[in-house]
């Protein structure tokens, strides 16, 4: 697995200068190389030699760029698939409830502009990619349509904003690794100097990057001119890169100017540690807008019970995990807490754990079941975040993980198994989860004597997804009925976006007191 670890550099006014020099000759080349290969009729092997003597860079710095730009691109290309499939989508909604709305309404006004949008949108999308463009902006379109509007954009002139531009469009560089050249990289290189007196175990290195050629200019072989030195210390991560140094894996950097200086991001490929003895069971998580649900099962795919003769129902944990309102190191704090929670009961358990495989767009869709106000509490970052966090633990403890597509696991947790059982709703979700994973059926028994009030006809040729998705649309018909409330927020997503909580240390949101498992 790809793990990357990054620092805040210190950094000389000379070591300064050479970063803003190397950055700004790497994007100027990089945007020659993007128009290239965005065109499709040009192949790295074709403008090798022609682009090193132009630019004077190096074999190594040339496919460094290469596989940056054609990340890039194939960036873009996934991006506007999942751009027009998300439209195509959306468009017949937007259309049915325009013809439910009353025509020369305020609110059918805005639908109407809103559809109107997202078709043009949709159709300027269709066509590039039927034409095979791809389009990039170097710098945030955002910023330079700021040069439309100066002072409402905080800038002085057009000059202020001319380097501002220049800046932003030349504010990193990439150097690529590989497993056959010296440190694991021939252009950018670490040498370990040990840990530091304090007790937090940081570990401190030096750093020797090549410099580009200056085109017209000789310099001699091994010169220090041809290179920048500078240290660097790692919080985190630190044995992750004296492990692959140690066995000579691949050790790529990237360089990255912000507002408070450069940043290093280091990537390599890690080794998991070795798996842990399973047991039969799995552990199932589902992931809500403010609380982690997991639930263990035995092998039968029956949630595990307690052997406590004080506790004797099944073993449940619901996590407190709330986002909403938190800045991005606050969220990534809270779902590193979280989720160590959720390896260690896996651990314990000797059991695999079973996630959800589902893009942030389906799963804010079944958030909206609960309401639009609930669905926005887990924000797109969070919830890939969660997903990466627990892939990276998991792999860290060497639990396997299996992941499964979580469609209607609350409908089936909830008509299925959570009376059953004594279980929670979304207790139950997670439950459907750890069975899906596990390949076990879910379809309901029409002699199970649970009711079938509130469910439709169970037909034997249809897929077991079919009756679940007729069950789920009758459920969201129960809650749209006159008289029913709106779900509310939960307090402590209300406590979070009003604050900090109360016992929570250094100002940063915390979990409520006496709140755990």
């Amino acid at each position: 697995m790809m793990r990357t670890c990054h620092t805040r550099l210190d950094l000389n006014e000379a070591a300064q200068a050479s970063f803003s020099e190397y950055a700004k000759r790497y994007s100027g080349a990089e945007r020659v190389l993007f128009r290239l290969f965005a065109e499709g009729k040009r192949k790295p092997g074709e403008v090798k030699s022609w682009f090193m003597e132009k630019f004077s860079f190096t074999a190594r710095q040339f496919n460094s760029m290469a596989r940056a730009v054609k990340g890039k691109i194939d960036s873009v290309i996934a991006s506007r698939d999942r751009q027009i499939e998300e439209f195509e989508e959306r468009i017949p909604k937007l259309e049915a409830t325009v013809e439910k709305l009353k025509p020369g309404t305020a609110k059918c006004h805005n639908k109407k502009r809103k559809l109107g949008n997202l078709r043009h949108r949709l159709d300027a999308l269709k066509k590039d990619k039927e034409a095979g463009r791809v389009k990039m902006c170097f710098g945030s379109r955002r910023l330079f349509r700021a040069q439309f509007n100066l002072k409402a954009n905080g800038f002085k002139d057009h000059a202020a904003w001319k380097r501002a531009w220049e800046e932003a469009r030349s504010r990193e560089f990439f150097v690529l690794g590989s497993k056959d050249e010296t440190a694991g990289n021939q252009g950018c290189q670490l040498t370990p100097l040990g840990k530091g007196p304090d007790p937090l175990g940081i570990v401190h290195y030096t750093v020797k990057l090549r410099l580009p050629e200056t085109p017209g200019i000789l310099r001699r072989r091994n010169s220090t001119e041809n290179y920048v030195v500078f240290h660097a210390s790692f919080k985190r991560g630190a044995d992750q890169i004296d492990a692959a140094l140690a066995s000579g894996q691949a050790l790529s950097f990237r360089f990255q100017r912000d507002k408070k200086g450069w940043r290093m991001f280091v990537t390599t490929d890690v080794q998991g540690k070795p798996g842990i003895e399973l047991r039969k069971g799995i552990v199932g998580v589902d992931i809500n807008a403010d609380h982690l649900a997991v639930t263990e099962t035995d092998g039968s795919g029956n949630p595990f019970k307690s052997r406590d003769p004080d506790n004797p129902g099944p073993i449940t944990h619901r996590i407190p995990l709330v986002t909403y309102g938190c800045t991005a190191e606050q969220a990534a704090d809270r779902i590193g807490v979280a989720v160590k929670e959720v390896i260690g009961i896996a651990q314990q358990a000797g059991k695999p754990l079973a996630i959800e495989s589902l893009d942030f767009s389906e799963k804010k869709q079944l958030l909206k079941e609960s309401g639009a106000r609930y669905a926005r509490m887990l924000s797109s970052f969070s919830y890939s975040m969660i997903i990466s966090t627990l892939e990276a633990r998991a792999f860290d403890a060497g639990i396997p993980e299996i992941k499964v597509n979580p469609a209607y696991t609350s409908v089936i947790g909830k008509k299925k198994f959570a009376k059953r059982y004594g279980l929670s709703s979304h207790g139950a979700a997670a439950l459907v989860i750890g069975r899906r994973a596990l390949e076990l059926s879910e379809r309901l028994s029409p002699h199970s004597g649970q009711g079938t009030s509130d469910k439709p006809e169970l037909k034997r040729h249809e897929h077991v997804w079919s009756f679940w998705s007729k069950a789920s649309r009758r459920e969201r018909r129960l809650h749209r009925l006159p008289g029913r409330r709106k779900t509310a927020i939960p307090a402590a997503c209300r406590t979070a976006a009003a604050g900090t909580t109360p016992g929570s240390p250094g100002g940063i949101p915390g979990r409520e007191p006496g709140s755990g498992v």
